[in-house]
């Protein structure tokens, strides 16, 4: 038997982009933040994850 723990949470290449639009009748995308850029990570059991940033940044 293993005494390997598994992850309670894999994550692979995370990404989160806004879009920057331009008009204001007919919006079009003109650039991106990227506030996740392909990211990874691993969540064992005993493990804490916490997220910090100011409010209205993405965290959600």
């Amino acid at each position: 038997m293993s005494t390997t723990k598994k992850p309670l949470l894999e994550v692979r290449d995370l990404k989160q982009h806004f879009p920057i639009t331009s008009g204001s009748f007919l919006q079009r995308q003109v650039g991106a933040i990227r506030a996740v850029d392909g990211i990874s990570f691993d969540v064992y059991p005993g493990e804490t994850l916490g997220i910090v940033g100011e409010s209205g940044c993405g965290k959600s």
